[in-house]
Order: structure tokens, then sequence, then C-alpha cells
């Protein structure tokens, strides 16, 4: 598509960069450029509109005072025909100022729009395409300012958030950049920075900056059309709601944006409290093993059982249930809520929080299961012998239904989401038998079978069950169990993945 007359003239008009005006957007610019790392690339995101517009000329200028690498990049949505222009208006504007540009062509599946909704969908799918830019250490900067921040506390208090919702968007904060599994979070290498240098600043002193450098709308910048389209909640905030209170409070804005700070602030402190109540409930993976030993040390089983590293048990999270119980409700609920948002997981809805709280309350005999999802990530948390046992996953998407936030189960396959299929168990136990040295040609690797029996040294043969069950190995896992089976059924030495060939059949005397 070729530009109309209008934006063919992009820029043409604007003044030279080196006559802005000191502003106190400059200033914010050029202190965030002084704070990021010289060895490092500044990614900044331009949609077209006058705000990212605006943050592009601004640390264009401040570059000049404070050397950086700087970098633009433009996501293409393709949700209306006017994308064309908006990918064009940023290819030139990126050449009137020496920057290169990214464009990355946005495809948003059907089932991200059915189960997110177009506005979330697209923000969520916008953010992913600018992070896979970056690297470690980079920085992302957005052009939200100070009404956008009015706007987001306002929308997140109509929802009914909480304290982190009505703290609306953080001015900095860790960016995802790499693979991070759902059960172990991000890992410090994987993270980059997202700025918003311009959320202090207010739209209309950025707009009196646009007009003293001389631009103008559709020459300079896009108007978006669905801008004005009042079915979106922002908007409709934007031009209905946010006027009629500064009618009556002209500084609402500014008031709102304090108070979003102030939270902030508070979430910060109710943050630090929330990690240290973690650290106190949570149960190591030192902690599982030297348990663990205790009891098979107890019960006299094969030393193997106490040489095997239950690394796979280290990684996962439990939490004390007696621990948890000396907490006041709103202090487990503030623990719980912690521990997914730290880890990036979905944060349980209220209803699934109660069921969490009622079985610290009241531990069940048998194991007890609390499930719910969003788009990425299904959870699964069990009460079981005294603690709370968190399993995340990829959520499962089957015939087009995403199992999201609320959901009260898992999609109906054939194992849970995230799972592992029974053959790769199979050549995972053979490749570790393999390991240890022994002949595999006449033996066949396989899921237990009712009646099956170990014969433990100095113990005697034992069923299977019984040694599952004192090996502390919970019941959702023990289908993962691989038997080392001889030719004539004889059972020689059982599997894990969290354990390994921790059981091996005790030698007859010749």
């Amino acid at each position: 598509m070729s530009l109309s007359p209008s934006l063919a003239s992009l820029c043409l008009r604007a003044q030279p960069l080196s006559e802005m005006a000191e502003s106190r957007a400059l200033v914010a610019v050029r202190e965030a450029l002084e704070a990021s790392d010289a060895r490092r690339t500044v990614w900044i995101a331009l949609s077209g509109g006058l705000d990212s517009v605006m943050l592009a000329r601004l640390a264009a200028r401040a570059v000049k005072d404070c050397p950086r690498r700087l970098r633009l990049v433009h996501v293409h949505h393709g949700l209306q025909a006017a994308n064309d222009d908006f990918e064009q208006l940023a290819r030139r504007l990126a050449s009137r100022l020496g920057l290169p540009l990214s464009v990355r062509h946005l495809a948003l599946a059907e089932t991200a729009l059915k189960s997110r909704g177009l506005e979330a969908a697209a923000r969520e799918g916008r953010l992913a395409a600018l992070s896979a830019c970056l690297v470690a250490g980079d920085s992302l900067w957005l052009a939200q300012h100070q009404d956008d921040q009015a706007e987001t506390l306002l929308l997140n208090a109509l929802r009914g958030s909480g304290g982190r919702g009505l703290a609306a968007m953080p001015p900095e904060r860790a960016l995802a950049v790499g693979e991070a599994s759902p059960g172990r979070g991000l890992i410090a290498h994987e993270r980059a920075r997202l700025l918003r240098p311009l959320l202090g600043i207010p739209r209309h002193e950025i707009q009196t900056l646009a007009r003293q450098q001389g631009l103008q709308a559709g020459h300079d910048w896009c108007e978006d059309p669905s801008n004005v389209d009042q079915q979106f909640d922002r908007n409709y905030l934007r031009h209905s709601v946010v006027p009629l209170l500064q009618a009556r409070w002209p500084q609402a804005v500014a008031s709102l944006a304090r108070s979003a700070q102030q939270l902030q602030e508070e979430q910060s402190l109710l943050d630090e409290l929330a990690a240290e109540l973690l650290a106190k409930v949570q149960v190591s993976g030192a902690e599982c093993l030297a348990q663990r030993q205790g009891q098979e040390q107890g019960q006299g089983l094969n030393q193997r059982l106490n040489q095997g590293l239950d690394q796979g048990r280290e990684q996962e999270t439990q939490l004390s249930l007696a621990e948890l119980a000396g907490l006041s409700e709103s202090r487990q609920r503030l623990v719980l809520r912690h521990l997914c948002q730290s880890r990036g997981w979905p944060v349980p809805p209220r209803g699934r929080l109660m069921s969490l709280q009622q079985l610290i309350a009241v531990p069940p005999v048998s194991v007890a299961e609390v499930r719910w999802a969003n788009a990425e990530y299904a959870v699964s948390v069990r009460a079981w012998r005294g603690q709370l046992w968190w399993q995340v996953s990829d959520t499962v998407i089957e015939q087009g239904v995403c199992h999201r936030q609320g959901d009260t189960g898992y999609a109906r396959s054939g194992r849970q989401p995230g799972g592992t299929p029974s053959s790769e168990w199979d050549a995972e136990a053979r490749k570790a038998w393999r390991a240890l040295g022994r002949d595999e040609q006449h033996v066949a690797f396989t899921s237990r079978q009712p009646g099956d029996v170990l014969r433990v040294a100095g113990r005697g043969r034992r069923d299977l069950k019984r040694l599952l069950q004192e090996a502390d190995i919970p019941p959702w896992q023990r289908d993962q169990l691989r038997v080392a089976r001889m030719h004539d059924g004889t059972v020689a030495g059982l599997w894990h993945p969290s354990r390994g060939w921790w059981l091996l059949a005790a030698l007859k005397k010749q």
C-alpha cells in the first residue's frame, strides 16, 4: 500500500531535533538513558501514534548527550487497513531520525481472541512480539504517560482489583526474553527491562511539545481509528469519564497517578513481607530429602534408596500446611497470591483461593485437589501428607476449547497438560538402566502391574504399592513408575523420574 499524500510529507515540516526545547519529558528520557547499560540496546516501541513518535524523537535528541545504542520496533497488528499506513510511517520516521527499525507482524490466533478478548489478546501479542527482539540486559521502552496511568487505575478499580491492580503500571519491571519453564519461573539471565520513561508526564505536556516541534496529526503521526471507539472500556473512560472528573477536579489525573505511585510503594512492602512468609512456609528440597531418608532408614530399606538424589522433587513447590495454618487468613492469601505472581503463574480466583484456605484449615485425610488455569498455564494444588503440592503446566487447548482461569479442571486427554507420554518415561528408564552398566537385552521396561512385587534386601518380597507409599511418592506421580521386568516376569528394579533407579532387586543366593 502506498502512503497518502499527507503521510508522504512525514517529518518534512518538523523542526530539527537540535531545536527541541528542554522539557520535563526530555529530562525524564535523558535520565532513563543514563541509567541504561551502555553495552546493551534500548528498544523503543513505535506504534505511530503521537506518544510513541514523541518518545522516539525525545530519545533521538537525548542520545546526543548520552550515547546509547537505540533501535525502534514496530508491531503490525493486521487488525485494520490503517496498520499498513502505521508501518510506513514508522519506516519513514526511523529513516528521518537515523535509527534502525525492526518490524514485527502479529497474527492473533482465533483461540487467543476467543479466550482473552480482542484488547487483551492484542496487548499480550504485542508485548510478546516486542519481547522477541530483546536479549538479556536490553531495555524496552513504552510510551505510556500520566493520563494512561490514571485510566489504568480507574479500570482496575472498576474490575475489583486489589492493591496490585490499583498500583497500575510500574515505571519499570523485569521482562522475560527467553523460554522459561512454567514450574521454575524466570531465571536472572533471561531478563530484560521494560521501562515507561514518560509515566510521570501528563498528555497535555506531550501535546504541547509536539506543537512546539511543528508536528501535525496526519502528517507526523497517525491517529488510530480505534482510539475513538467507546465500546472499548479505556476509550470510554478517556473520552467520557475522565473529562467529567477533570471538570470538577482539575488535578484528577495527577492525583490518580500519585495514588498509583503510593500504592506501588505499599505493594513493594507487601511483596517483601510475602517473600519472608513464603520462605517460612515453603518446604525445601533438602528438608524433603532428609524427611524421606529418615523414614526410609527407619524402615530398613535398600541403601540405594538413601543414595537417590531426588532432583525433580527439589524443584517442586511444596508448602507446609502446618506453617500456613499458623498464619492469619489474610496472610495466607498474601502468601498464596505472591507465590503465583512471583513465578508468573495465574493467580487463583477468589473461589479457588477460598478452597485452598479450606484445605489449610481442615487438612484432608486423602488427596484433595484445587485447580485453575488461564490461557497459558494450568495450576493444580494438592494437599497430601501435611503439604500443599503445586504443579504447573502448559494449558491444553483441544478442539478449539482453551481451559482458562476459572475452569474447574484440565482438558480430558490421556494425560495432564504438559505431561510426559509413557513412551518417554520408558526411554528415560532404559537410558538410566544402561548408565548403571546393566544388561538390557533380557529386560523390558514397563509400567507396574497388579500383583507386582520386588525382592528387597533384608526384607524379602514386598508389594510395589507398599514400597511407593513408603518412598513418599505422591499418588498422582505413581503412574510415572517404570519397572525393569525380566523375561520370566520378575521385577528387577524400580525407576521414577524424580529418583532414578532407586530400588534394585536383591540378588538370590547361589
